[in-house]
């Protein structure tokens, strides 16, 4: 028995070896008598993993991280496909946000602010509905040229809050009106709503950076820092890229031209406006951010507003429309960018504003009447307004340059609003009682203009209206023969009046001349009438 109890022993010690080698020493101890059953084996479905391979689960974790993650970006994907097809406002501030560049807070704050503009639409009525409706509108239609994205958020956007409250809360505004909000100036355009007018903002702004420019010189002049760099800055966060430059954009329909378009004139301000703002307030991230605006002039129609022109390059008032040439315009553009040269330094403000100047000075004399300015080439002439804009501009340019084309045309135009309009009455020759004839005359400038004819019976005509220089006409007709007067007021946009008399005579109408074959018929019946009386006269004396 004791031999047969070893060798089971024994043969199952062989196998606990075998199966669970770590427990060798127990197993040893228990073949002394009755041996418990060996413990079953694990496997490596029994043992958990993370006793196995120390770092499983973690990297099992990443795994099924990563595939969330690959889901959520096809997702994602698939999602700005469709968006890209969705033309709306809705689409693109979700496109934005899908891509990275909008927040969730800031998509949730534009999503709300477009809401509830399209709410107070449906609100309101008769004119107030229909200019927030055309403002609601203006932000569709970009979003549907897919022209709304992010770098234009911050600007339509603003523009959309500010009709909102406008046409729901403030009075009406009359047809032109500006409104500040903000930095922004906005003007009302009947039937387009209150638009940014970025000209008139940064013009603004200019005036404050100009105060502060003199007070450095004069301790007495005021400067409102603070109020110039708050307006900078706001101003600066409603630049959108355009073209690889930053541009302050219109966002509406002008003369024909679509929006977003741009205004050298407009930008020229912007950059001199930032500038300015950097040497008053000694920071030059302004003039940082003017140097990101300079593309616009290097940049052809309609993304910038550089036109190639003899002697150099001009910078037209619309992106849209080059060939207009608007002379305070493209004057104001060649002293913001000699201003950023000046106060910002740098070699591409430099040459801009060199090209301009030649160009420029080529062309004033295109602009001088020889009595007024014209307000563009080949067109209308200056309101005084803008006679005067013109005259300022030449007159900075004079004192900055030295040229002498500059200075000569400053004091032409200057010498104008101390001369009141020349007029010259054409002789009236051949002027006949019941006849209508032309009374014409001539004007040196735009004018405010009067003719008056007087006879013996007095007033006999009276026209007023207001007609820009050359020549003009108007028909009369005399009543009677006899001697009559006429006067010719002009009054000109300075409020200087011109005046000039003339004497008329008119005479009886020459008698009306028959002609050849009436005459001929006559004729025929005189002759036919002869021939019945020598008839009738041969009869007689034959009867006798």
């Amino acid at each position: 028995m004791a031999k047969e109890g070893i060798r089971s022993c024994v043969a199952r010690r062989a196998t606990a070896v075998l199966a669970v080698a770590a427990l060798g020493a127990g197993v040893a101890a228990g073949c002394g008598g009755e041996t418990p059953p060996p413990e079953p084996v694990q496997t490596d479905a029994t043992f958990p993993a993370h006793e196995l391979w120390p770092g499983a689960a973690s990297r099992a974790a990443a795994r099924e991280r990563r595939s969330r993650a690959a889901a959520r970006e096809a997702r994602r994907r698939a999602e700005l496909r469709r968006l890209r097809a969705s033309p709306t406002v809705p689409a693109a501030l979700r496109r934005a946000l899908l891509e990275g560049r909008l927040t969730r807070a800031a998509h949730d704050r534009l999503r709300r602010d477009y809401e509830a503009a399209r709410a107070a639409v449906g609100r309101l009525d008769g004119a107030r509905q229909a200019e927030l409706a055309a403002v609601v509108a203006s932000v569709e239609q970009l979003a549907a040229a897919g022209r709304l994205g992010p770098g234009r958020f911050a600007p339509a956007f603003e523009q959309l809050r500010r009709n909102t409250v406008a046409w729901t809360r403030d009075p009406m505004p009359a047809p032109g009106e500006r409104r500040v909000a903000g930095p922004a100036v906005l003007q009302y355009y009947v039937g387009r709503g209150f638009q940014l007018h970025p000209l008139a903002s940064w013009g603004r702004v200019n005036g404050l950076a100009h105060a502060c420019l003199r007070a450095r010189r004069d301790p007495r002049a005021a400067c409102r820092r603070a109020a110039l760099r708050r307006d900078l800055d706001g101003l600066a966060a409603l630049a959108a890229p355009r073209g690889g430059f930053l541009a302050w954009e219109y966002y509406f329909s002008y003369g024909g031209g679509t929006p977003p378009w741009i205004s050298g004139m407009a930008q020229a301000t912007a950059v001199q406006a930032l500038v300015r703002g950097a040497r008053a307030l000694g920071e030059p991230r302004y003039a940082r951010l003017a140097r990101r605006a300079l593309g616009a002039f290097e940049e052809p129609p309609p993304v910038g507003v550089a036109v190639p022109a003899p002697g150099g390059s001009r910078y037209p008032m619309y992106s849209f429309d080059p060939g207009m040439r608007i002379l305070n315009g493209e004057l104001q553009a060649i002293g913001g960018l000699r201003d950023a040269a000046v106060l910002a330094g740098g070699a591409q403000a430099r040459r801009l504003a060199r090209s301009g100047d030649r160009a420029a000075r080529r062309v004033l004399p295109r602009f001088d009447t020889g009595a007024w300015s014209l307000y563009s080439a080949g067109g209308r002439e200056s309101t005084l307004h803008y006679h005067r804009l013109t005259t300022r501009f030449l007159d900075e340019l004079c004192a900055r340059t030295g040229r002498r084309a500059y200075c000569r045309m400053a004091k032409r135009f200057a010498r104008y609003e101390r001369e009141p309009p020349r007029i010259r009455v054409a002789r009236v020759r051949g002027a006949r009682a019941r006849r209508e004839t032309t009374l014409a005359y001539s004007l040196s400038k735009v004018s405010a203009v009067t003719v008056r004819v007087w006879g013996t019976r007095g007033l006999l005509l009276q026209r007023r209206e207001t007609l820009p220089h050359g020549r003009h006409r108007i028909a009369w007709t005399p009543p009677s023969r006899g001697r009559f007067r006429m006067r010719v007021d002009a009054r000109g946009p300075e409020g200087l009046t011109g005046t000039t008399t003339r004497t008329i005579r008119v005479v009886h109408p020459k008698p009306k001349r028959a002609s050849r074959r009436a005459e001929r018929r006559r004729a025929a019946r005189e002759r036919a009438e002869r021939r019945r009386r020598a008839a009738r006269d041969d009869g007689r004396n034959g009867a006798r």
